[in-house]
């Protein structure tokens, strides 16, 4: 009779699971269209790790965390699609997580909060059957899953980038990073998981990225006025040029231009800061010097993409002219006109190139200026939710450890 009614409860539960997943098919059925070049990547990979976990913990544990971690991660995709930022399959890392890269950055930090909120919401989500399931039934089991979703979501809210929690208080203020680093180096003492040290080692790299913000951010702007310089540099010598197109030593005149820029760049070389470069204590020197590479660049640019193919073009050009003409009077001998002969198109060429790096140094500059900022009601908003969030999981997680500490004996077996 007992066997009977264990199998009954088994049959009940994997009912109640089947749908569940149902559910999530028929509600997330665009998720797999997403994932439908890289799904083999994600299905394998995801056996890989329930593989890897069930030889040390047992095929019940390590496929209520695969599945734990890939509606986790499903909310990552679901916020990513609303904001129409393109993805990377999930990939799940045994012993380390799973993972989605994005292909692009979102718009700003308030884009990338929601995304970061999504991945814990959904975590939530996913544990909740598991307390319905220890209620009606009373299994240990759930309570294991209960504590484990928890905690795995609560984690993820630490204020470290490049957890979630980090990029959802990035709205707030990027200085939370350095106090979440601070609270994270006596836990790494108490309990030295690699996986923490990994995290506190991109933690440091990230917050790094952030305080030389505006260092970068004074680079693009060098890289942006240099460009827009060059626009200027290539109008004023295609003027200059076009008064001695017609002339014969034209060629010796595009090769004066040539000249000038080779000793300008010869120069530049000379005359590059060399030697230590200290962040901030040598950001002056630093800056000088992307400067100059950055025009030593261009005068290359300019003399391969521009000159050159100017000069040979116009040179086509007299020869196509030249042949139109004896064409004109007879001259049989000839076959044809010779092809090319269009200096327009060079200029044209090169300024649409500079131009759009300009507009990208432009779009750069002004995505750094305001990536971070966020009305104080963003900013209330996101604390409110935060905080919620985080309060729901610390419940769950105190739920979930009390169950395991009821059934302690049970678990260990």
């Amino acid at each position: 009779m007992a066997e009977r009614a264990e199998k009954k409860n088994q049959s009940r539960t994997w009912t109640v699971l089947a749908g569940i997943g149902l559910f999530i098919l028929s509600k997330l059925k665009w998720v797999f269209g997403l994932l439908k070049l890289g799904k083999f990547a994600t299905l394998l990979s995801m056996f890989v790790s329930v593989g890897a976990y069930a030889m040390f913990f047992g095929w019940k544990f390590a496929v209520a965390l695969v599945y734990l971690l890939f509606v986790h991660e499903m909310g990552h995709l679901v916020a990513m699609k609303r904001k129409g930022i393109a993805t990377s399959p999930a990939i799940f890392i045994p012993f380390m997580g799973a993972v989605i890269g994005m292909k692009e950055m979102p718009k700003n930090a308030k884009d990338e909060a929601f995304v970061a909120y999504a991945g814990p919401l959904f975590g939530l989500v996913s544990f909740l059957p598991a307390v319905y399931l220890y209620e009606t039934q009373g299994s240990p089991f759930w309570g294991l899953v209960i504590f484990l979703g928890a905690f795995i979501n609560l984690f993820n809210l630490f204020p470290v980038s490049p957890l979630d929690g980090g990029r959802i208080v990035g709205v707030l203020s990027t200085k939370l990073w350095l106090l979440g680093l601070i609270c994270m180096i006596p836990y790494m003492f108490i309990s030295p998981d690699p996986i923490i040290f990994i995290i506190f080692l991109f933690g440091i790299a990230t917050w790094w990225r952030r305080v030389r913000e505006d260092y970068v951010l004074q680079e693009s702007k060098q890289s942006l006025e240099l460009h827009q310089k060059e626009e200027e540099k290539i109008h004023s010598l295609v003027r200059e040029m076009d008064e001695y197109r017609d002339l014969p030593n034209f060629p010796y005149i595009v090769d004066t231009f040539i000249d000038e820029g080779r000793v300008e760049r010869e120069r530049l070389i000379r005359n590059l800061p060399s030697g230590s470069a200290v962040p901030f204590v040598h950001d002056k020197k630093r800056l000088k010097k992307h400067a100059m590479l950055t025009e030593i660049n261009l005068l290359e640019k300019r003399e391969k993409y521009f000159l050159m193919l100017y000069k040979h073009e116009v040179m086509k050009e007299r020869e196509r002219l030249l042949a139109e003409q004896e064409l004109q009077y007879g001259e049989d001998h000839l076959s044809g006109v010779p092809e090319g002969g269009h200096p327009e198109k060079v200029v044209e060429a090169y300024l649409s190139a500079v131009k759009e790096e300009a507009e990208t140094q432009e779009k750069e500059v002004d995505r750094r200026k305001n990536y971070y900022v966020a009305s104080l009601k963003t900013k209330i908003v996101v604390l409110i939710l935060y905080l919620a969030l985080a309060g729901v999981l610390s419940y769950f997680a105190m739920y979930g450890h009390t169950i395991m500490e009821i059934h302690r004996e049970l678990l260990q077996r």
